[in-house]
Order: structure tokens, then C-alpha cells, then sequence
């Protein structure tokens, strides 16, 4: 074995090179995914609310829930830690809560209404609202800035009693409060005064303070919230009131029993993130939802000792979340992985024709001196296995050290089928090709008689990649919401669609196998009616596919050829669909909204338009909440300059009209045309009937003259969009007033976000302009700013990019299988007279039709995968748009052209090289050697 690696040390090189990428490859593209949904399920935790993204569970201490002993009892300090122990205890893995970053303790049951001279009312009928708590090792996690912590004394009598209590310094700062100072709370027979004695601060920086569960567990301890009543009548107001919270001392928490709906108990624990895989989501949720069940309810209460443990729903619901994100974009990245594998195990299985072509005079020696078929399998096994298995344990290796971890079984397997593959090629190609002895002068391209079983298996074949197509069409791939076929809830899915872009390509593969000969032979028989040899001996070697391109590695090439432009479709599919999406949300490249819907400055519109990058702008006014008498309320109305508008629309292709149909005839006193959405239009009869535009201080009848599913000025629901000067014109009283004047301004081209800023900045001097510009450009960026979504994008980049290697790699082992063959041949046409010029030729004709034809096929094979698989392919989880409309396929023209082109190149340059290296004198030694 060492002898026959020595002999030939430049093939096991190559060889293990092969395995040595294909193994690192296998094993590190299931790693990186783990650790792209371990990024993700990390990243969405951190994205969540602080309740959140905690194991959250209360006890009730409402006087209907125990005897006054009991209660008293149940929020004593003693039992409230025992409680939380037990609670931390029964949590088991892969569930783990970090230690010592946990919150507990009693506060009040429902907020309570607090009097006092200096708290502030931003409504004046509304008093703000308090939460007094007894938050456990306060002490421990606060700094006194004024004061001193409140004591547990309790005064007074039952009804009247007196508390101490503390506050955080942004409360005192808010709610006008300092030690010494004192308010009443209001749910009690009388009323429960609570003194202030402390101001607080945490201890640490600003970034620990802003991580920590123990500060944001309950939402108000740092800082007070400014709550928003909305009006309890049409046209009203809303109102608001300030809602902050008191500490007391745990020894006082039996005083929270006496308000109206008594106490609770609460215990919020962070998740630790650090030893919590994306793939463990569903059993943590799983895990928490026994916690709830009522056996182990029962057991958790009896050792808690508090009562019925409620636990919360906001971290379930923020995991189930991630799930059907995570299980939405599996298959997607499922179907470009069969892809891949297909694509290398085709070139894995191709790289030992070279070595089997090499050695076929060696092995039917061996065969005709009487070795079996077991053992010629077995050397050639040993031989192969001595390259393979090395490399293939170093390719794992390296993805195994260079991985941030993950489930290594499915990388060690994933490797470890690349080392048999590749150990096994030679041995099994031996065994095929000389399981009956060959006679010397049996030609190999020489078409043998059509196998029955041959027509069979490529039926199946057939029958298989329409039932795939079909189930694909009807449940899809990576459906948004992760429910259809390939993108179930449990991540794996049904194959058989995930299947369907490789199984299309076979299916293409068969047919130009079955059609090319003929095709082929038909240009031959008209080559020879041509002079010269060069012409009819291309085409007919050409028609003869074992001598110019092999079954397997024609097969091999369009595979790789449709899954890399598959994958570029996707790609261009997921691009489209954010840009689409982008547009959609923002109305154009930049949208200017003014501080309280104020109006814009006066030739603001024209400084605008001389901003850097800025190529069109358009003002309008914009109305949230217009009404249309009969028909709908709270539908998006904007007065538009028609003629720049509509120019908008044609530059985004967002629903463009001509701006003449938004401009009334000479009579102004019928109603004014209108776009609406397609909604609102049936209920008007689609322009035969007409209603009222209701808006503050204007009411003008209007009648649907155009219909469009989008325009730039509404993002969603129900819009009227309707010109500005049409309204002037019938309503001359509202020409040049606030009325009409504009609120927001789109601008089209390549916009400096900084430049517009700055505009608005100088008009508005007391605005946040931060939140006032949008961009298109920023809009797209956050559909791709999950780790989850980015890191499956950069995987599937990766594959499709991997595919498109393979496919050169299959060219080049395409061309080493057919080079000793095709020096035979041209040494043989040299001793009669071939000149150079006339070799090349022959070998670009004898293999490029095939190539070309390959080619050919797998643009069509990838243009075909649009209307037969884009239906069935939604790529929102993918792209990360919002909305319900799906992201389809893009028959992209780079992705369709570039695959094929570089085949056809590739393969030009290859048997350009060829045919130099077979060049000069030829050897009739040689040429008997290879015969």
C-alpha cells in the first residue's frame, strides 16, 4: 500500500486535499448552524421585555386565599425565601437559572392610588399610583444616597397604620419626593401612610444596573412610568398618570395584607443563557410548562409552603417565538444542504474515475490471475482508506477546534459519511467494472444494450421528483409561520420537498442523457458531408457519452449547476423581498416625519432636494385617523401633490397612476377623485357611490377613482390618498392653512440620512430627529440584524458557494477521467498526420457540445425551479420581513447565467490546457502503453 501511495504521491495528495475539505465542510456547517441558533435563541432573549425573559411566579396572599395567621405566615421573609429555594430546586435541566441574579419578595397585589401635596398629576382627575414592595437583600444590591433603608416598625392601628419605606433616586427625582416626606395609599378602610426615609441607588455601573433581573424584574423599582388611559368616549382625550414603587423592609411585608386586594408574592430568575442551546428551546418550554402541570404543581406547592405557584407566560411565549422562527428557516437551509451533499458526494464518487481509468490494465490483470472480487475490493479498500481516514479526522478535527460548539455527533457523522464515501469510491467503481472479465479490445465507449432495470430506476426517479414538486407546491418550504411541509413545528419536516430543487436536476440529468446521443449523432451525419476529419470525429465521439463526458460526472455537473443557481435565486429572492419590504414600510429611500405632526417649513421641500444624494422629493399631509362617513374610521388619509406624487409612485413602481386622474374636471362641486384601497373601493362600488372625508376641521365628499393595493404614503391598512390642489379648489377656504399644509416629506435616490437630519434639526430645534428620518437603507439592514436570520443567510451563501466549487471541481476531475483516453487518441491521429491545430479542435468538439448542453440544461432546470417551486418556497423567514406577504423566488439573471458561463469557461480553459499538454511529437511507445 505505501508503495502504490509513493508511486503515485501527487493522486493521494490531491485525494486527501478532496477529503480533507469535504470532511471540515460536512462537520462544520452543522456547527455553525448550532451556533447561529444559539446566537439566536441569545439574542432574542436579550431582545425581549424584562418579564420576558425571566422564570416569573407569583402566590397569592388575597385575603379569600387563607386565614389572617396564614397569610402572615405565607409573606414572612422566612417563608418567602423557603419558597424560592424550593422554586429554584425543582427547576431542572436543560433549564437553567442563573445564580444569585434573581429577584423575590412581596409587593402589593394591584397598585394603589397615592395622595399627596407634592406628587405630580400630568392629568389632573388622575392621582398616580404606587407599588409598595419588600424586595429581598435590598441592602445588599443598593447604595444610600439620603436617608437611611426603612425600618420593619410598623405603627398605628389596623386601617391607619404607618410604614417606611424607600425610594430610587430617579423617583425622587420624578415624583418630587425626598426623605422625610410622606404619601397616602388609598384601599384600605381609611388609608395606609408610608413615609419616606431613604433615597437609593444601585450599586455598580450603568451597563450592570441595565442587565440586571433584579432591578427590572418589576418594571417600576428604578424609575416610574408614565401610564396612558385612553379616552372612554369618541373624541375624547387620553389621559395619563405616574406609576412608581416603594421598598419597605420584608419584616413589614405582613402590613400589604390590610389594603383591598391584599399581596403577592413574586419570584422572577434569569435563564442562564451561557448553558442554554437554541436547540434546547422547546425543551425548556416544555420543562416549564410541567412546572405549571398539576402534579408537579402539587409537589412544588407542598415544598414551597405558599399556595398555588402561577407562573408567567411571558418567557414561553418569547421561546415559542424563536421556534418558529428557527423552524421556519431550517428547511430552507435543509434544501441547500441536500444540495451540497449531493454535489460533493457525486465529485467524491467522480474523483476515483482518474485512478480506476489509470489502473484498469493493473486490476483486470489482477482480476485474469484469479483474485476475487472480495479481495480486489479490500486492497483497493486498504489503499484508499490510509488517505481517507486521516484526512477525513483531520477535517473534523479542525471544524471541531474552530467551532464555538454544538452537537459534535452530527459533525463526527456528517464527517465520518464523507470518509466512507471517499474510501469507498475506488473499491466499488473496481468492483462494477471488472466484476466479468474485460476482453483487451472492448472498446469503452462503445453503448451498450438499454437495461431494463436502468429505464426503471430512472421512472422512479421521475415519479419522485413530481411527488416532490407537488408537495412542495402544496405545503412549502419555509413557510413564514414555519407550519408547512418542510418547515413543521419540530424542524424537520417532511424530506421529500427539501428534496425537490436536487431530484428536478436529476431529472434533467436522465433526459439530457437519453436526448444527446441521438442529437449528437444527427450532427455528425451532417458533419460528414463536410471536408475534413476534425468536424464528424468530435461529434460522433461526442455522441458517444462515456468517451466525452461520463453519466456520473454529467449528472455531477448539472446537480452542482442547479443547486448553485438555486441557491443564487434564493439569495436574489431573500435581496428582493427586503428591498420590497423596505419600500413598503419607509414609502421611498427617506421619509421625513415632523415633531407632533407639526408642518413643515416653508421651501423646506426645495432644501431638501438639494441634500446630498437626494434625486426627487414629495410633500403631503398626512392624516392618521380620517373617517369615512359609513364606510370606515380610522383610515390613513394624505393630501398629495399629484403630478410629484405620481412620478414617485412610477420611480418605485408602488402603485403608479397617471396624475391626471387625481385632478377634477371643471366642476367643483362633485366629489373629488380618489386612490383608495381596493377595501374601501367595493364598499363604494368601486367608484359608482361616494361618501364623506371626515378629517379635523375639513369634510369633503370623495368617490374611489383609482384602486392600488400600496402607495408610498400608507404602510398599511386602509388609505385615501387625494390631491391637495383638487381640495383647495373645491374648499378655496382652506388654500394656504394648516389644513393643507405638509407634515411629511419622501425623498427618492440615494439620500444622506446625516444631511436630512440636519435639515429637520435646523427646523425643529427642540426635536429628537433621531427617530423622525427614516431610511430605506436602515429599514433593510434590520431584517437581517437577528444573529438567527443573518447567521442562516451566511450559511446558505456558504453552500450555494460550495456548490459552485464542486461544480468546477467535477470539470476538472471530468476532464483527468478522459485525458489518457483522449492522449491515446491524439498520439494514434498524430502518427497520421493531425496537426496541433487540428487536435485542439477535435477535443472542443468531442466535449464542449456536452458541456454547453449541461450548461443549458441547468439554466432551464433553474429557470423552470420559478414557476414549478416558487409557489411552494416562501423565504420571509429567511429575508425577516414583516407582513403577510410571502418572498418568492427571483429568476435572477446573474444567478441563472453565471453557473453555466463559468462551466462552459472552465471547461474551454481545461481542454485548451489539454490539448497544449498532449501537444508535440508523438510517441508510438506512449501510445502503446495506453492502449
Amino acid at each position: 500500500m505505501w508503495a502504490r501511495l509513493w508511486a503515485a504521491p501527487g493522486g493521494a495528495l490531491a485525494f486527501g486535499a478532496l477529503v480533507l475539505v469535504t470532511a471540515w465542510l460536512a462537520a462544520a456547517l452543522p456547527l455553525a448552524w448550532d451556533a447561529s441558533s444559539d446566537a439566536g435563541l441569545r439574542a432574542a432573549l436579550e431582545r425581549a421585555r424584562p418579564a420576558d425573559r425571566l422564570l416569573s411566579a407569583t402566590a397569592s396572599a388575597a385575603p379569600d386565599t387563607g386565614g389572617t395567621g396564614q397569610l402572615r405566615t405565607r409573606v414572612s421573609p422566612r417563608t418567602v425565601e423557603r419558597a424560592d429555594t424550593a422554586l429554584r430546586r425543582a427547576v431542572r435541566a436543560p433549564l437553567r437559572l442563573a445564580d444569585g441574579k434573581g429577584a423575590y419578595g412581596v409587593h402589593t397585589a394591584t397598585p394603589a392610588e397615592a395622595t399627596g401635596a407634592g406628587l405630580p398629576r400630568p392629568s389632573p382627575g388622575l392621582p398616580p399610583k404606587a407599588t409598595v414592595t419588600a424586595q429581598a437583600r435590598l441592602a445588599e444590591r443598593s447604595r444610600i444616597v439620603r436617608g437611611r433603608l426603612p425600618r420593619p416598625k410598623v405603627t398605628g392601628p389596623q386601617g391607619r397604620q404607618h410604614l417606611e419605606a424607600a425610594v430610587s433616586t430617579a423617583t425622587a427625582r420624578r415624583m418630587r419626593l425626598a426623605p422625610g416626606d410622606s404619601f397616602r395609599l388609598r384601599g384600605v378602610p381609611d388609608a395606609m401612610t408610608v413615609r419616606i426615609t431613604g433615597v437609593f441607588t444601585p450599586r455598580g455601573s450603568a451597563r450592570q444596573t441595565a442587565d440586571s433581573p433584579f432591578w427590572h424584574a418589576e418594571p417600576t423599582l428604578l424609575r416610574p412610568s408614565l401610564v396612558t388611559v385612553p379616552p372612554t368616549s369618541p373624541g375624547g382625550t387620553k389621559e395619563t398618570y405616574w406609576h412608581f414603587t416603594a421598598v419597605i423592609h420584608p419584616e413589614a411585608a405582613p402590613a400589604l395584607l390590610t389594603l383591598r386586594d391584599g399581596a403577592e408574592l413574586y419570584f422572577h430568575h434569569p435563564l442562564d443563557t451561557s448553558a442554554l442551546a437554541g436547540r434546547q428551546a422547546g425543551a425548556v418550554r416544555r420543562q416549564m410548562a410541567e412546572l405549571s402541570a398539576s402534579g408537579a404543581t402539587a409537589r412544588l406547592r407542598t415544598a414551597a409552603g405558599v399556595g398555588r405557584l402561577t407562573f408567567g407566560t411571558g418567557l414561553p411565549e418569547t421561546l415559542a417565538a424563536y421556534e418558529r422562527e428557527s423552524d421556519a428557516v431550517q428547511p430552507l437551509l435543509l434544501t441547500a444542504a441536500v444540495g451540497l451533499a449531493t454535489t460533493a458526494g457525486t465529485v467524491l464518487l467522480l474523483a476515483a474515475a482518474p485512478a480506476a481509468e489509470r489502473r484498469r490494465a493493473e486490476l483486470a490483470l489482477l482480476r485474469a490471475r484469479g483474485i476475487s472480487l472480495p479481495g480486489l475490493a479490500g486492497r483497493l479498500l486498504a489503499e484508499t482508506a490510509l488517505v481517507a481516514v486521516p484526512t477525513g479526522a483531520a477535517g473534523a478535527g479542525t471544524a471541531l477546534w474552530t467551532s464555538d460548539g454544538g452537537r459534535t455527533g452530527w459533525a463526527l457523522a456528517a464527517a465520518g459519511a464523507v470518509t466512507v464515501t471517499a474510501a469507498l469510491a475506488l473499491p466499488l467503481r473496481a468492483v462494477v467494472a471488472h466484476r466479468r472479465p474485460v476482453p483487451p479490445t472492448a472498446r469503452p465507449d462503445t453503448p451498450g444494450r438499454r437495461s431494463r432495470r436502468r429505464t426503471v430506476a430512472e421512472l422512479t426517479v421521475c415519479v419522485l421528483a413530481a411527488g416532490a414538486v407537488a408537495a412542495l407546491r402544496q405545503g412549502g418550504a419555509g413557510d413564514g409561520d414555519g407550519t408547512g411541509a418542510g418547515g413543521s413545528g419540530n424542524g424537520g419536516g417532511d424530506l421529500l420537498p427539501v428534496l425537490a430543487p436536487v431530484l428536478s436536476a436529476l431529472v434533467a440529468a436522465l433526459l439530457l442523457m437519453r436526448c444527446c446521443p441521438p442529437l449528437l449523432r444527427l450532427l455528425s451525419r451532417l458533419a460528414a458531408r463536410r471536408r475534413g476529419p476534425v468536424a464528424f470525429l468530435g461529434l460522433a465521439r461526442a455522441a458517444r457519452a462515456p468517451s466525452a463526458v461520463p453519466g456520473p460526472a454529467l449528472w455531477a455537473l448539472l446537480v452542482a449547476v442547479t443547486v448553485a443557481s438555486f441557491g443564487g435565486m434564493v439569495l436574489a429572492g431573500v435581496a428582493d423581498g427586503r428591498d420590497a419590504a423596505a419600500l413598503g414600510a419607509v414609502g421611498a429611500d427617506a421619509r421625513l416625519a415632523t415633531p407632533g405632526s407639526a408642518d413643515l417649513p416653508p421651501g423646506f421641500a426645495r432644501k431638501a432636494a438639494r441634500a446630498a444624494g437626494v434625486e426627487q422629493v414629495t410633500a403631503y399631509r398626512a392624516h392618521d385617523g380620517g373617517d369615512l362617513a359609513g364606510v370606515a374610521d380610522a383610515v390613513t388619509v394624505a393630501l398629495v401633490d399629484a403630478p410629484g406624487y405620481a412620478r414617485l409612485t412610477r420611480r418605485n413602481g408602488q402603485g403608479a397612476f397617471p396624475a391626471a386622474a387625481l385632478t377634477p374636471g371643471k366642476d367643483t362641486t362633485g366629489p373629488l377623485p380618489a386612490l383608495m384601497s381596493p377595501g374601501l373601493a367595493r364598499k363604494l362600488g368601486n367608484g359608482s357611490r361616494y361618501t364623506d372625508l371626515v378629517l379635523p376641521g375639513l369634510q369633503i365628499p370623495v368617490r374611489p377613482a383609482l384602486v392600488r393595493d400600496a402607495t408610498p404614503a400608507a404602510q398599511q391598512g386602509p388609505f385615501v390618498v387625494v390631491s391637495r390642489e383638487a381640495v383647495a379648489r373645491a374648499r378655496p377656504d382652506t388654500r394656504g392653512t394648516a389644513l393643507l399644509a405638509p407634515n411629511t416629506l419622501l425623498a427618492g435616490g440615494h439620500p444622506d440620512g446625516t444631511a436630512l437630519r440636519r435639515l429637520l434639526t435646523e427646523a425643529f430645534p427642540k426635536a429628537d430627529t433621531t427617530t423622525l428620518v427614516t431610511l430605506r437603507t436602515t429599514e433593510r439592514a434590520r431584517y437581517a440584524d437577528t444573529a438567527l436570520k443573518s447567521g442562516a443567510e451566511r450559511l446558505y451563501r456558504l453552500a450555494a458557494l460550495s456548490a459552485a466549487g464542486y461544480s468546477a471541481l467535477a470539470v476538472v476531475l471530468c476532464l483527468l477521467h478522459t485525458a489518457p483516453e483522449r492522449r491515446a487518441l491524439l498520439t494514434r491521429l498524430r502518427t497520421l498526420g493531425l496537426t496541433r491545430r487540428q487536435g485542439t479542435g477535435l477535443l472542443l468538439l468531442e466535449s464542449l457540445p456536452l458541456y454547453a448542453l449541461t450548461a443549458a440544461a441547468g439554466a432551464v432546470t433553474s429557470l423552470a425551479a420559478v414557476p414549478l417551486l416558487g409557489p411552494g418556497i416562501d423565504l420571509r423567514a429567511l429575508a425577516g420581513t414583516p407582513g403577510p406577504l410571502p418572498v418568492r423566488l427571483t429568476a435572477d439573471t446573474a444567478s441563472l447565467l453565471l453557473p453555466p458561463l463559468a462551466l462552459l469557461v472552465l471547461a474551454g480553459c481545461g481542454l485548451l490546457v489539454q490539448a497544449r499538454l498532449t501537444g508535440g511529437t508523438a510517441d508510438l511507445r506512449t501510445e502503446t502503453q495506453e492502449l
